[in-house]
């Protein structure tokens, strides 16, 4: 378990000035007399509002200048804790601590930190901004399989299909499981390349235009033979929204029993970054310019997790590299499926064509779902749900600013494109019975 833990997970941007009430309910969680263990700091000169608290390091430095060996990491729940009867209050772990998570009450003489309380944090139901959220990292674990991926590829650095297709196998496992694969980026994972075998399991390389059919045709051979295997594409929006969307849909309407994984980067980025069926309105590709009177792509994305949806298929659902116990749990419920087609809608952006940084690929995840941009939910035998809900959705703009792509928008386009999240985001919501 070591290395999966929960934590506390912080978003000072969200702190609204002169907030304290996370430090409240602690201290009342501890009882009268006692100080809260998370610690809010205004900073009028630099608009700064957030809070300081402990982050669980995975190496505790204040355990290792402790003179009396008070602190120690546990390693059942990751938690650093501080043992009082043998603490003296000298104060250095306070004087240690990088992230001034560590304080030292001079009355008790005791130094004291946030242990989460024990898995339950008190704070969290205080807050009412959303700054505040507890990330259950431990339950991931839990679904994990051996790595059956080979270490190296030739993906672009920072890659989100890279991180989707390792993390997916993981859930799924090797056994009984055939993966299938198309020319596109993710060609590099699902097939074998230059005489080597990138993953563990079997893998069939198919046409852009004919995966559901080739996994179809393995399927019934397979069952035919009495055996049941798990049959998965992992393939990108040209594949599924364009030039393959008539095998894809065909086989949902005659309810093949298959999983099919659409990794969305928004465009062709292996052959140049031309515009797909997916890409955004007002997003640039090579082949819809912002420059020379162009202003990105003139229409709107085709809503392939929706059109999906109209199927009737068994289960649709959306994910992000982002939100991983969210996305294992969906990999699960596709795997459960035994009649009919599931499919899952990866959200998967790209550095290179988005123009972003590689260092920033989770937070565009991240950041897509908070906007809704990018809403995760699922419809499972008709039943729609939204799995993250958000409360408090961020401006457009914190999404769009990430990536160059969309560096030449203008509040027009933002209005323009807005209404169009906002439009999708009510088919959903309606659905699923939220409004």
């Amino acid at each position: 378990m070591k290395g999966f833990y929960d934590h506390l997970k912080i978003e000072p941007d969200r702190c609204p000035e002169g907030c304290s009430e996370c430090e409240k309910a602690c201290a009342k969680e501890r009882g009268e007399g006692i100080s809260g263990r998370i610690k809010p700091v205004h900073v009028e000169e630099g608009g700064f509002h957030g809070v300081l608290t402990c982050v669980q390091c995975s190496q505790p430095v204040c355990a290792q200048v402790c003179p009396t060996a008070a602190i120690a990491k546990s390693e059942v729940d990751g938690v650093v804790r501080i043992e009082l009867e043998k603490c003296v209050g000298c104060g250095m772990c306070t004087v240690e601590c990088p992230y001034g998570g560590v304080y030292v009450d001079a009355l008790k003489g005791k130094a004291y930190k946030c242990d989460t309380c024990d898995g339950d944090p008190k704070c969290l139901g205080a807050c009412t901004h959303e700054a505040l959220s507890f990330v259950k990292s431990r339950k991931v674990y839990d679904y994990l399989h051996e790595d059956i991926v080979t270490p190296g590829n030739t993906f672009c650095l920072g890659c989100a299909a890279d991180l989707a297709f390792r993390f997916m196998m993981r859930i799924l496992g090797g056994e009984n499981c055939i993966v299938f694969g198309t020319p596109g980026c993710a060609a590099n994972v699902t097939t074998a390349m230059m005489s080597t075998m990138p993953t563990k399991v079997t893998s069939v390389f198919c046409l852009m235009t004919d995966i559901p059919s080739v996994m179809t045709g393995t399927k019934r051979y397979f069952r035919k033979k009495g055996k049941d295997v798990t049959c998965v594409a992992f393939a990108g929006d040209g594949a599924t929204a364009d030039v393959g969307f008539q095998p894809l849909s065909g086989a949902a309407e005659r309810g093949e029993n298959l999983i099919y994984v659409c990794y969305d980067n928004e465009g062709y980025m292996n052959t140049g970054i031309q515009r797909s069926s997916t890409t955004p309105y007002r997003g640039w590709t090579t082949t819809t310019p912002a420059t020379g009177g162009g202003r990105g792509k003139q229409m709107a994305s085709k809503n392939i997790p929706l059109i999906m949806a109209a199927h009737g298929i068994p289960y649709v659902a959306t994910a992000t590299p982002g939100h991983l116990e969210d996305f294992a749990q969906k990999i699960m419920k596709a795997k459960a499926v035994k009649d009919g087609l599931s499919y899952i809608h990866v959200f998967s952006p790209c550095p290179t064509g988005w123009r972003a940084n590689p260092e920033n690929v989770i937070d565009i995840c991240r950041m897509a779902v908070e906007t809704n941009y990018f809403p995760l939910w699922e419809m499972e035998k008709g039943e729609w749900r939204i799995t993250h809900q958000v409360r408090n959705p961020r401006p457009l703009q914190e999404f769009t600013r990430l990536m160059g792509r969309f560096s030449h928008l203008q509040k027009a386009d933002y209005e323009e494109l807005k209404e169009l999240v906002d439009s999708r985001l009510r088919i959903i919501k309606r659905n699923a019975e939220c409004e």
